[in-house]
């Protein structure tokens, strides 16, 4: 038996130095490969992600939004933002000589920008497609909002306090970037529901990836409410569980991993289809991967292994020094 990664250059290896081994696809690199896949259709969908998510809370019974004036463009002392007003007011500069049928390049001469910011204003038909990325850039304190929150709720409002619990959790700012967090909840402006978490490509595609039972309630709603948005998503949302479960489960059904590959050349986005497209050709190798225990885990455990001896003493040593540690290291 070998197991390996899902290379053509290994298979192709494997064959040429054991014709007669049975191959067998590693699982945690199909699952890798996939995640990648996945990561690579919510990065050519980034769009929706900036689309301002509602907590289910906040919706009125006929499943409407109700009306909430944009906070994220004031400051902590509730007064407008600098970078708001700037945003507005450029817009309009750009968008006035537009109307009046003049260059963009002459438009960029005129206000002294570059032609890349005048294109960038002139494609955006109002300024707040331009102001919601310019509101919700990711910061340090974003995925600490929910536990900060409960904890404010439950009437815990020391800042200092707050601040050591979170670096104890990997938090990098420091007091003073939670005392402007926490300001507003000072001023009596506490948000009745728990905040949302900050919409990135990677945390997207790690829920996806993820168990579903192992989300939170509030990551499943934010994971719905993207799937609605966008059908890609959904599409590919639906993809990914069920190979996912597959692998993870062994589950060998007849023909099962052959219509997971059909579906998905019929339907599924085109980086998955790829996925598809090479897992068809390394069917075999993944069909014994649902269907045996093998993994190739004790070898890349020592590989890393092997990596950490070699940077603990890069440019100190010589070869024959590393060849020793490595054969006589536990």
């Amino acid at each position: 038996m070998i197991c390996r990664d899902c290379a053509g250059s290994f298979r192709d290896g494997a064959q040429a130095g054991a014709p007669q081994a049975r191959q067998v696809a590693d699982a945690w690199h199909l699952l890798h490969n996939l995640a990648e896949a996945v990561e690579r259709v919510v990065g050519r969908h980034r769009a929706v992600l900036r689309e301002r998510l509602t907590p289910h809370d906040d919706r009125t019974e006929d499943g409407r939004t109700r009306e909430n004036p944009g906070r994220a463009e004031l400051d902590t002392h509730g007064r407008p933002r600098p970078l708001v007003a700037r945003t507005r007011e450029r817009h309009q500069q750009v968008h006035e000589p537009i109307e009046r049928g003049d260059s963009l390049r002459a438009i960029a001469r005129d206000l002294h920008l570059s032609r890349g910011t005048v294109d960038r204003f002139a494609r955006a038909a109002d300024a707040t497609e331009l102001l919601f990325a310019a509101t919700h850039r990711p910061t340090l304190i974003d995925d600490y909002r929910l536990y900060l929150h409960h904890h404010w709720m439950e009437g815990r409002t020391n800042a200092s306090a707050l601040t050591r619990e979170i670096q104890q959790l990997g938090h990098r700012g420091d007091v003073n970037t939670v005392r402007r967090h926490l300001k507003p909840h000072r001023n009596r402006t506490i948000p009745k529901t728990a905040p949302l978490p900050h919409m990135t490509v990677r945390r997207v595609t790690d829920w996806i990836m993820r168990r579903p039972e192992r989300l939170t309630d509030t990551e499943r709603k934010c994971l719905t409410e993207l799937c609605e948005h966008s059908p890609a998503l959904a599409t590919t949302t639906t993809y990914a569980r069920r190979l996912a479960l597959m692998v993870r489960e062994r589950r060998s059904e007849h023909l099962a991993l052959d219509v997971w590959i059909a579906d998905v050349r019929l339907d599924g986005q085109r980086e998955l289809r790829t996925l598809a497209n090479g897992m068809r050709r390394d069917h075999a190798a993944i069909q014994t991967v649902l269907t045996t225990t093998y993994t190739s885990g004790a070898v890349e455990g020592n590989v890393t292994r092997i990596k950490l001896l070699k940077r603990q003493m890069y440019g100190r040593a010589n070869f024959d020094l590393l060849r020793r540690r490595i054969l006589l290291s536990p």
